[in-house]
């Protein structure tokens, strides 16, 4: 760093650079000024591969001003004498070509080399599915962020942009390599080291070389047979044993770091640019332009080659072009500005400065990285083809070259250091379909689906109806399966959604599917591998406070695992939400429904559990290894004890309404083959996830992904079967007065609203008891003409809990005493209403707090020829089971291309409310909106809107 006396130095540089700076840049040799220290003045710099002649020059009495180095002539083939300032230098790098970059759909960029093969920058989740769909060699050498955690607002806040694992996974046990991560620091390091023994050995306490445990006590029940207790220490061994001996960390994964440059020196040894042909040749500049956007840190997509003359793209609506030489100058602006390195004349902006040769040389910290068979002779000697990867000040920026094996830079790149998340990134293969009437038996084609969603998507938001009991499958594959998602799921309890394992982004596409983060209540975590636990972490940090729902240890490794990921506090990860154990052997209430839980067979403690829900059922086995005759082997091995293999073999596969059982590649995942043995009615009601395809011909079935593939257990033909005899009746038209639906008597007792329901041979009338106050008649012909769902979800418990928790995104609301807020639930009513009625009339907006608890509504323009009024005594029949005042009215049936030029008008969906502008800060939401005074809000869901 130059003294203070420095600075006042006149620097003179070669001809035809304008000196704007007072240091513009460094010269070698000496730091003072243009006064080369005599001892320099003839000097043999050892670098690289041989020795360099560099002589001082000096023309100080010929008024020329140019100090610089004199290119003595030099013998070696592999080395050229050096000067990093003088003008042949600075032409020869520039003339360097340029290495083609992709920017990777997940985020993050690779970089292809001929020395190593391909770099990436950044490693946000499932990155190596981006490698896999774009046909590229995933990649051995990552460069780890300085920011391993997305905190930029939208949805890639709370991302892991350093999720090593499958990429390490992948070249291991795919491609029989091991993974090499470029970290910035030690304590970089000392934290993937953390995050990796945990994920991929499991707790250290199990692990540990000195009186290691066998389970922690707090995980089960007291009254839980000891004997079946898995011994973790010895199952997870089993797990790290290959062929090769124990697994351990540096089996896997290798880490380089980036080194400094001594004080007042250039590293050594470096790369250097390749000679001219001809020393009197003018090398040409071409002015390889890039697209950047206009925040300066896209990452580019691909480069041009030397010889190229198409434009390079980068991502970004908005864009402009600019020379290679100019990326990033204002990082090195600001460099020097740190270090006060001022500008001549009054008010003249600095000059933006050229990436060059010296820069590079000396500002960057610098990692090598050497091709995967350098011998330790080569290395040593600096014969072998390497990648040298600079990270500039303050890691704005880093620099790539490419050096073969005589030394010289072949290729080089420069790029961000930040790694940019697009905004729109959804899970993989989640198949949308803008429609609330979601089956249980999903049929339709992904063409089909598509289709669907293109012929609706322009007219109405989406509207979709979450089953009192049931599924929606978020992704149903694998961390190596490029074309689908790792499994993760929504489980759907009264209308409320509680997710397991949640892939990335989760949450960003239930949100185009109209489903609202406060909908979400809770996460079921099974265990702590990347492809079930990443999406996960962001979903606790992003949007409403969630309950989390996994036994202590998994819970406490978690929380280990991403305090050190993103460096946060524990105490401040643990605050973002709320924590609910797991523990095994005791059933565990939770939104009403009823969970038991069980460690299965996993390399790390790993859970699978049965929820139960009026009688109904569903059983999910998590990540598990079920293979009844291994298992009988490893308990003859002592690893497993006789009461565990009998706890593993009698999980409830049978003993359930919906089955979604994991399979993969042993020993970690079930072998699909066991499956294939399983009875005739298990395979019936069971789906199979963590899988990317069956074979043609199977028999099993893969799981619906998306909310059209909705598993329900909550619709009327769900709830009990008809005989087969009173089905025929039933359909031919002759059956006399019967329940609607008979019940088994594990399901009667819990059912109250459905008990009500008769019909009759003659009208295929039906009743629903009393509702508010007044018997509702509504008219059943067939299943088209059943009453909306909402109307049937039974109460429950947690419906005050749930109001109550939409309230609270309410602002004013959150901040009463609890007296006040009790005052406010007091005044507060829930109303249905069905498709088109009037929610809050145009002349009522400012007035109303109306929070939306189920189902969709949109701004519909208040014309008195397109709104009936309703009389009294036609109220019911007409408006079946909406129960507010008739006065409000209803529009007529929405016609495909009637919202015309009010389509962009506000939606709700579950989760949002509208009132006056102090109660609802979003202006277009709120009562105050420019379309408020002309327009009603209405109800657009078939399925009925409930709000409160």
């Amino acid at each position: 760093m130059p003294s203070s006396s420095d600075k006042s130095a006149k620097t003179d540089f070669p001809e035809g650079k304008k000196k704007k700076n007072k240091f513009r840049m460094f010269q070698f040799g000496s730091r003072k000024g243009n006064e080369m220290d005599p001892n320099n003045r003839n000097k043999r710099t050892e670098l690289s591969n041989g020795i360099y002649d560099v002589k001082c020059t000096s023309s100080g009495d010929s008024g020329k001003g140019s100090d610089g180095f004199e290119i003595l002539p030099n013998n070696n083939a592999n080395t050229r004498q050096y000067s990093a300032d003088h003008p042949d230098v600075a032409a020869s790098y520039n003339a360097i070509p340029i290495i083609e970059v992709t920017n990777l759909p997940r985020g993050g960029i690779s970089m292809d080399t001929a020395a190593v093969g391909r770099v990436q920058f950044g490693i946000p989740p499932e990155t190596i599915k981006d490698s896999m769909q774009l046909g590229l060699n995933v990649p051995c050498l990552y460069i780890v962020p300085i920011e391993r955690f997305c905190r930029e607002m939208g949805a890639a806040l709370g991302v892991n942009l350093a999720e090593f694992e499958f990429p390490a996974y992948f070249n291991f046990f795919v491609q029989g390599k091991k993974c090499r991560l470029l970290v910035d620091s030690l304590d970089a390091e000392q934290n993937i080291r953390r995050v990796f023994n945990e994920t991929l050995l499991g707790p250290a306490q199990f692990r540990r070389p000195d009186n290691p445990i066998e389970y922690e006590e707090e995980d089960f029940d007291p009254e839980f047979p000891r004997e079946a207790i898995p011994n973790f220490y010895k199952e997870f061994k089993h797990f790290r044993m290959t062929p090769g001996g124990e697994l351990v960390l540096e089996t896997l994964l290798n880490f380089s770091h980036f080194e400094m440059p001594r004080d007042n020196e250039t590293h050594e040894n470096l790369g250097v640019p390749p000679p001219r042909k001809n020393k009197s040749e003018v090398v040409e500049k071409k002015e390889d332009t890039v697209d950047v956007d206009d925040s300066d840190t896209g990452c580019l997509t691909r480069h041009l080659s030397e010889n190229s003359d198409e434009p390079i793209t980068i991502g970004g609506d908005k864009r402009r072009h600019m020379s290679f030489d100019n990326i990033g100058a204002d990082s090195m602006s600001s460099l020097a500005a740190s270090l006060d390195l001022g500008t001549e004349g009054d008010n003249e902006p600095p000059q933006r400065e050229e990436l060059t040769y010296a820069h590079v040389k000396w500002m960057g910290d610098v990692a090598t990285v050497w091709q995967n068979d350098a011998t330790a002779e080569q290395i040593a000697s600096r014969s072998c083809k390497r990648v040298e990867i600079f990270k500039m000040p303050g890691a704005t920026d880093y620099v790539l070259h490419d050096i073969d094996e005589n030394n010289f830079i072949v290729g080089k790149v420069k790029f961000s250091g930040h790694v940019r998340v697009p905004d729109d990134l959804s899970v993989t293969g989640f198949n949308n379909v803008h429609d609330d009437e979601s089956s249980s038996v999903v049929t339709s084609t992904s063409e089909d689906i598509f289709e669907a969603k293109l012929s609706i998507e322009n007219e109405l938001p989406p509207t979709f109806h979450p089953p009192s009991f049931g599924v929606t499958v978020l992704g149903n594959s694998h961390g190596f399966d490029k074309s689908g998602s790792t499994s993760g799921y929504v489980l759907w309890i009264n209308g409320r959604g509680v997710m397991i394992d949640p892939p990335p982004y989760s949450s960003a596409t239930l949100e185009r599917e109209g489903i609202r983060q406060r909908t979400i209540v809770g996460i079921i975590l099974t265990h702590c591998h990347a492809d079930h636990d990443a999406g996960a972490f962001q979903k606790v940090l992003t949007g409403s406070p969630v309950v989390v729902i996994t036994t202590p240890t998994i819970y406490k490794s978690f929380i280990r695992k991403y305090a050190a990921l993103s460096e946060f506090n524990t105490a401040l990860l643990k605050h973002s939400h709320r924590y609910k154990p797991a523990i095994i052997g005791q059933p565990l209430r939770f939104q009403g429904a009823t969970f038991e839980f069980t460690y299965t067979l996993h390399s790390i403690p790993c859970v699978g559990f049965r929820v139960v829900w009026r009688g109904r059922s569903m059983v999910f086995t998590g990540d598990h290894f079920n293979n009844p005759p291994v298992l009988e082997k490893l308990t003859e091995q002592g690893i497993l004890s006789k009461a565990r293999m009998d706890d593993l073999n009698n999980l409830p596969l049978q003993d359930c309404d919906l089955l979604l059982h994991e399979s993969g590649t042993p020993p970690l995942h079930t072998p699909l083959d066991v499956l294939l043995k399983l009875p005739a009615e298990v395979k019936k009601r069971m789906y199979i996830v963590h899988t990317s395809a069956l074979p043609v011909g199977c028999e099993l079935k893969v799981a619906p992904t998306g909310t059209a593939g909705t598993i329900r257990l909550d619709g009327l033909d769900n709830y009990g079967k008809l005989s087969p005899d009173a089905q025929q009746e039933w359909e031919r038209g002759t059956t006399s007065k019967k329940s609607l639906m008979r019940l088994n008597s594990a399901h009667q007792s819990s059912l109250s609203v459905l008990d009500t329901f008769e019909y009759s041979n003659h009208n295929r009338g039906a009743s629903l008891g009393s509702f508010g106050g007044k018997s509702l008649e509504i008219n059943l012909t067939r299943e088209e003409n059943l009453p909306p769902l909402v109307c049937l979800r039974p109460m429950s418990s947690s419906d005050s809990w749930f109001s109550l928790n939409l309230l609270s995104a309410v602002p004013f609301l959150s901040s009463l005493s609890y007296s006040s807020t009790m005052e406010v639930l007091e005044t507060a009513r829930v109303d249905t209403f069905c498709v088109n009625d009037v929610v809050v009339p145009a002349k009522r907006r400012r007035e109303i707090l109306c929070v939306v608890w189920e189902g969709t509504c949109m701004e519909r323009e208040f014309v008195d020829d397109n709104v009936t009024f309703v009389p009294k005594q036609k109220m019911i029949k007409s408006r079946m089971m909406s129960v507010h005042h008739p006065s409000l009215g209803k529009h007529g049936p929405y016609v495909k291309g009637s919202r015309g030029k009010n389509r962009k008008g506000a939606v709700w969906h579950a989760g949002d409310w509208t009132g006056p502008i102090a109660l609802q800060p979003d202006k277009r939401l709120s009562g105050e909106s420019s379309l408020s005074k002309t327009h009603d809000i209405v109800a657009i869901s078939t399925q009925v809107v409930k709000v409160t």
